[in-house]
């Protein structure tokens, strides 16, 4: 038995999700803020006994933002549990939460695999009956909304139910058992569906037979071991069977012969005496009782276990430890605890808060590596923003979190990735997904992070585009939360893949050449097999993104290095003469080449670029270029246009005035003090729009105005 899938609908910034597990280690990867403590603290409130919620610690900031008022909401939390056995069953507890008769629709919907064997077990927080009924009984909207506001959140009870095989996450749904607030309309409480809603379950039968532990990044271990049930004493408890009955005779008689040691010392007999000596004198001999002092240590294992402590082998005090040491340690007692009671309990979930918090880098790839081995008797679900983490995670445990306006939505990036590559790659005997995940490492794993991503073909690329980005608009693509993954030799159709509606809904920007060849035919440099295949990938390309809003390709007419020094009128040619002194000796030499690429043809110029690169290797031919590069470079079209759309959903006024107040560093004139003190005297976001409008116009041919055109065309309201 294990957690399948979470549904949380209208908590904290959480306004309708449904999460994906699976057996073993699951991830949960997401940007700051963007629901992932929100969703793990939503599955205790729902299973750990430990964490008791109620109605005295609700409050308002618990349903979501997104709500215009709270007030009559109903925040749902749903745990669906896949996998459930025979012998689960057997169990009383087991055969409550699992549906008498399964819903074939929700099945399809949910349990991919099947759908057999399923339970459920579902949190309510609603208001009382009584409360519900006097609304549904108004027809008034003005009475409605009055009587509404009188809600206070002791009004609200906490239902838990079983059985239930409803898709809370569905609008409709939740419309139809809750009603239509905003309108007026609240549903009858004497209608509630018990076939939506599910049975009522009494929580506590269930959470004694659910272990769930979480680990926070910054728990303090030391003081966990000290709480009476932690885990040393709880692996005792289990343990105790176990133990050779001599062996416990053997412990229960050096218990009984301390005992008695102990009580014989004569200052324990003293202090016996004395207690007497003083009852006497309270209360006198008639009613005074006999006292005396003696040793009580309990000779059963469970008592002795308050005993057992853990030091390291060079130091008796285990708080000496560094916190990633004791969190290691407190992971690998509760595994063995699990595995020792795994018998005895339905499912064992472990929730870790950021395992990588104080932990080197090596050892969190290492740590998360051996958590798998715990699959047979724990599920663990991790959160994490280590792009170490990422890289070992399995593709089909993943669930990416990303912030929506301000809504928090779970992308499962592995949801029908593999029929993708069945269909459209035609990959027939390899998984997609198994290929992705080989293929992902720490480096390029950033693409599961970001807010958007760009995809370069090669090392070029991949070194130019970020440095020519900040120096062109003062923002970097750390900046503007931009991922760029140099693809290398793999095709860019099997990563694109990852992005779409069905799976991880980020703009992903493909950067690819074209390889038109525009050198002269007799150059060794011209290839029209390099033509074809570019005309080849653009139309693969196309084929399988077209329909895709996700995903957008932007081909380099030629290739980067030819495009940016034939951009603008050889605009960029100052650049390149830097190379060429720094790597020719002869000065005809020199002058030749710098002939070519201010004044020649483009065939010329594009030969002599090639002629320079292919001396130097491309990659250091692009950090080279790089070194030198300043704010008054000029980007290629194709370039500006990826960036655009990578940054869609960041681009705001903001970050746009702040690039113009660095554009202006660019120039000299009369029409550049005239902005500047206009920037001075900003006082409101109009103001801030009249300056933007009045740089594109002053300055329409600078980088910065062209950036903007593209990004007018995938952000229409990015000054809203």
């Amino acid at each position: 038995m294990f957690l399948n899938y979470l549904q949380i609908v209208n908590y904290k910034n959480i306004s309708a999700m449904r999460l994906s597990f699976n057996e073993g280690v699951n991830t949960i990867i997401g940007e700051n803020d963007s629901g992932k403590s929100n969703a793990m603290t939503a599955l205790r409130m729902l299973l750990d006994d430990t964490y008791y919620y109620n109605t005295k610690r609700l409050k308002e900031s618990d349903f979501s933002g997104s709500l215009n008022n709270w007030k009559g909401h109903w925040i749902i939390i749903s745990a669906i549990f896949g996998n459930i056995t025979s012998e689960d069953k057997q169990t009383e507890v087991c055969a409550e939460i699992v549906p008498d008769k399964e819903n074939e629709d929700f099945l399809k919907a949910y349990i991919k695999s099947g759908g057999e064997n399923i339970g459920v077990i579902s949190l309510f927080i609603r208001p009382q009956k009584n409360i519900r009924k006097k609304l549904s009984e108004i027809t008034d909207p003005v009475d409605f909304e009055n009587e509404r506001n009188k809600i206070k959140l002791s009004d609200y009870e906490f239902y838990y139910t079983s059985r239930s095989q409803t898709d809370f996450t569905n609008e409709e749904v939740y419309t139809k058992i809750v009603g239509d607030l905003e309108n007026g309309k609240c549903n009858d409480p004497d209608k509630d569906d018990d076939g939506i809603l599910g049975c009522k379950l009494n929580i506590s039968d269930v959470q004694d037979h659910i272990s769930v532990v979480f680990i926070d990044a910054l728990r303090d271990v030391a003081n966990e071991l000290r709480k009476p049930k932690n885990p040393i004493r709880r692996i005792m408890e289990s343990v105790e069977s176990l133990i050779k009955e001599s062996e416990i005779d053997k412990i229960k008689n050096e218990i009984v012969q301390l005992n008695q040691s102990i009580s014989e010392v004569e200052q324990v007999e003293l202090v016996g005496q004395r207690i007497n000596n003083k009852l006497l004198d309270m209360i006198g001999m008639v009613y005074s009782p006999d006292i005396i002092l003696e040793s009580g240590l309990k000779d059963d294992i469970n008592s002795l276990s308050r005993y057992l402590f853990m030091k390291t082998s060079k130091q008796n005090d285990i708080e000496s430890l560094g916190l990633g040491h004791l969190n290691m340690i407190y992971m690998a007692l509760k595994i063995v605890e699990y595995e020792i009671n795994r018998t005895r309990e339905l499912i064992n979930i472990m929730i870790i808060e950021e395992p990588e918090a104080h932990i080197h880098t090596h050892i969190q790839r290492t740590l998360f590596d051996k958590l798998k081995i715990t699959k047979d008797y724990t599920q663990i679900i991790t959160t994490t923003h280590s792009t170490h983490l990422a890289e070992v995670s399995a593709i089909h445990s993943v669930n990416v979190l990303k912030s929506i306006n301000n809504k928090s939505v779970a992308l499962q990036p592995n949801r029908s990735l593999d029929d993708f590559g069945r269909q459209y790659l035609e990959l027939k005997n390899l998984a997609l997904s198994t290929c992705i995940e080989r293929y992902l490492d720490a480096k390029r794993s950033v693409l599961l992070f970001s807010k958007g991503v760009i995809l370069v073909e090669g090392d070029g690329e991949e070194i130019l585009i970020p440095n020519i980005t900040k120096m062109a608009f003062g923002v970097s693509l750390d900046e503007l939360g931009i991922g760029l993954v140099n693809v290398g030799s793999v095709s860019f159709e099997y990563i694109a893949s990852l992005f779409g509606e069905e799976r991880i809904r980020r703009s992903c920007a493909i950067v690819t050449d074209e390889d038109v060849q525009i050198v002269d035919e007799r150059s060794h440099f011209y290839k029209l097999e390099a033509e074809k295949r570019g005309k080849s990938r653009r139309d693969k390309l196309d084929r399988l993104y077209g329909d895709n809003n996700w995903v957008e390709i932007f081909y380099a007419p030629h290739t980067l290095e030819i495009d940016f020094a034939l951009v603008e009128n050889r605009a960029n040619a100052g650049y390149i003469n830097e190379i060429i002194d720094s790597e020719y000796r002869q000065d005809n030499k020199k002058q030749s080449h710098k002939e070519k690429i201010k004044s020649g043809t483009d065939a010329e110029c594009a030969n002599t670029i090639l002629t320079i690169a292919d001396k130097m290797k491309k990659g250091w031919y692009a950090t080279v270029l790089a070194s030198y590069i300043d704010k008054n470079a000029n980007i290629p079209q194709y370039i500006l246009s990826a960036i655009a759309f990578a940054s869609r959903e960041v681009i705001s006024l903001n970050i746009v005035f702040g690039m113009v107040e660095y554009s202006l560093s660019r120039y000299t004139d009369e029409k550049k003090k005239d902005l500047e003190q206009r920037i001075k005297n900003i006082k409101d976001v109009k103001t801030k729009k009249e300056c933007i409008k009045k740089f594109r116009k002053t300055y329409e041919k600078d980088v910065l105005s062209k950036f903007l055109v593209e990004v007018d065309k995938y952000c229409v309201d990015w000054c809203e």
